[in-house]
């Protein structure tokens, strides 16, 4: 949460923080969107330890600007046609701008930088001004930074947001389970009201609109692949395709409100009509792991561990596993989840290699999604849940969804 930024620049000797805003209009910001809560505006935030938030924005975004709830400095505060007359070398006037605001803010000591920016331009600007203020200290975090840890623990008004999206998110799929049952069999494939095939690009075609009814968008798009496509956790799915009858289908669907926001996501993994034994089988393992999984979440856990239970029990029912075998192509080929939030894939993980240190905490909203996969079988199974960790160490299923893998139809 915001109000633990100060705690972690204490513990980690960070006097100030910098975020970079985005170089447009453009959302794709998270750090820089957590402060701004949402605004669509270019600026840059500046917090020193111990003191408000101050955003550096432009004139023109004042109104944006103020609903920030932040300390607000105009840009055209510093006058940057008398720094270009002083300067006529663009970078170093670049550098004479980043200056002057630091030094009239009073940015000093051990400085960490974050946000989301050009990096080659901005990384000989703060080259430069390193030289020319030496009693800034410039830091960059490879990972789990002050930022990201402060957003991996939600307040009430953030998980009211991620509740609206999860409930959301489930209508949908409830709506293409529905448009599913209205079809019939022909043979093995599924047939609309007209007679013609229903394909997998009608089905986008629904969760657009339904997306779109509810103020979502799913800016990574959608997973929705059947056969051997199921059994590549990351293949979207053939749009001319046919439903068939037996097949697999993994339905992956992670939007957000329209415009930026908090995401959510889940997987179901369906058979039409009916699911052979080898199918119902696979998918009876997935929903073992993640039942096993979800019955033993504890707060204070490492994340890691449920990844290795995980492996442990997927290999005592006969599938190979990243945690013994790797290279893998087939069996459970992934990590048990990660952190959600401004972020589709926030900075908490459940590593199978090295272990970073994660650990649940009260407040953190995560997924869980075991999955198998065997492209060579034609089929793959993958069941995903959201996750929070509720402040008293009980848990909410973000995903009331229920987890049946047969659509019948009439």
């Amino acid at each position: 949460m915001k109000q633990d930024i100060d705690r972690l620049m204490t513990e980690r000797d960070i006097d100030a923080i910098v975020v970079e805003g985005p170089d447009g209009l453009g959302s794709a910001n998270p750090h820089f969107n957590y402060f701004v809560a949402g605004q669509k505006l270019v600026g840059t935030v500046i917090k020193k330890r111990g003191e408000p938030a101050m955003l550096i924005h432009s004139p023109w975004e004042r109104k944006q600007a103020e609903e920030t709830g932040l300390v607000l400095i105009g840009s055209d505060r510093w006058n940057r046609q008398e720094i270009a007359q002083q300067f006529p070398d663009r970078l170093m006037a670049a550098v004479e701008y980043r200056r002057r605001v630091f030094s009239d803010l009073g940015v000093t000591g051990r400085v960490g930088l974050y946000g989301t920016i050009s990096a080659g331009s901005f990384l000989a600007v703060t080259s430069a001004l390193a030289q020319h203020m030496p009693h800034i200290q410039f830091l960059g975090e490879f990972e789990q930074d002050i930022i990201s840890m402060a957003r991996l623990t939600k307040d009430a008004d953030e998980l009211d947001q991620l509740r609206d999206v999860g409930q959301k998110t489930c209508a949908v799929v409830q709506e293409v389970v529905d448009f599913i049952r209205s079809g019939r069999a022909q043979g093995n494939t599924l047939v609309n009201t007209n007679n013609t095939p229903m394909t997998i690009g009608d089905v986008r075609a629904l969760i657009g609109r339904e997306l779109a009814a509810r103020g979502l968008e799913a800016p990574y798009d959608v997973i929705f692949a059947q056969g051997s496509d199921a059994g590549l956790p990351h293949a979207h799915g053939d749009d001319t395709a046919a439903l068939q009858l037996g097949q697999s289908i993994v339905f992956d669907i992670y939007p957000r409100p329209r415009g930026g926001g908090y995401y959510h996501d889940m997987t179901r993994t369906f058979a039409i009509g009916y699911a052979s034994p080898d199918l119902q089988q696979i998918y009876d393992d997935v929903l073992g792991a993640m039942e096993h999984v979800l019955d033993g979440l504890e707060v204070g856990a490492p994340t890691k561990a449920y990844q290795d239970e995980t492996c442990t029990y997927l290999e005592a029912r006969g599938h190979k596993t990243i945690g013994r075998t790797y290279p893998i192509d087939e069996g459970y080929i992934h990590s048990l989840g990660h952190g959600i939030g401004l972020d589709l894939h926030e900075d908490f993980a459940f590593p199978t290699f090295q272990d970073r240190g994660d650990r649940i905490v009260p407040g953190a909203v995560f997924t869980i999604e075991p999955g198998l996969y065997y492209p060579s079988r034609g089929m793959g199974v993958r069941i995903e849940d959201t996750i929070y960790c509720k402040p008293d160490g009980t848990f909410e299923n973000l995903t009331p969804f229920p987890k049946t893998l047969v659509i019948p139809i009439d």
